[in-house]
């Protein structure tokens, strides 16, 4: 029983022991921070504001549960993917890449009050073009076909409660035109 503690304890105490954690690599790493300053940048966009609102809210976690509930009371469920990978949209054109976007994970918990996370949805060509022979078709065929009207309530620099709204993709699709 001693051996095994002791065991135990060297593999975490040592270097040795960093190799059974597994680390994301330095590449994972940076895709993933481009991919968060790019939904920043589209939701700011969205939203009608130049940069973020620099707001110290005391009691923040009690206004957002309060809001919380009431929003959710009103605005319908919509289920969401949490999926990094494409979709099965029924179009081998056009696949729908979808992942759940904490607000926290943005640094934005400290103003946005609702929601605590979003389905970012973007559109991208995939498979064997069935709209029209070339790639450049292919990109401007795979576009949005449904979006949702999605609630954001923040704080702005002046402690005002803003209520705004963001429209995301919901769905994708490739119109033929063609025929």
């Amino acid at each position: 029983m001693h051996l095994v503690l002791c065991v135990v304890l060297v593999l975490f105490g040592c270097p040795l022991g960093e190799m059974f954690v597994l680390h994301p690599s330095p590449e994972a790493s940076a895709v993933k921070a481009n991919r968060e300053l790019e939904i920043r940048k589209i939701l700011l966009e969205s939203l009608n504001l130049q940069r973020e609102p620099r707001v110290s809210v005391s009691k923040m976690n009690h206004l957002r549960d309060q809001w919380k509930a009431t929003l959710e009371s009103t605005t319908p469920y919509s289920p969401g993917g949490n999926s990094t990978f494409p979709e099965d949209s029924g179009n081998l054109t056009c696949c729908k890449h979808s992942s759940q976007v904490f607000i926290k994970d943005l640094g934005w918990d400290r103003w946005v009050v609702y929601p605590e996370s979003i389905t970012f949805v973007q559109c991208r060509s995939c498979g064997v073009n069935r709209c029209s022979e070339t790639a450049d078709a292919s990109a401007q065929c795979c576009k949005p076909t449904a979006h949702e009207i999605l609630p954001f309530l923040y704080v702005d620099e002046w402690s005002s409660l803003v209520l705004s709204s963001v429209s995301l993709i919901r769905e994708c699709g490739c119109k033929n035109t063609g025929s």
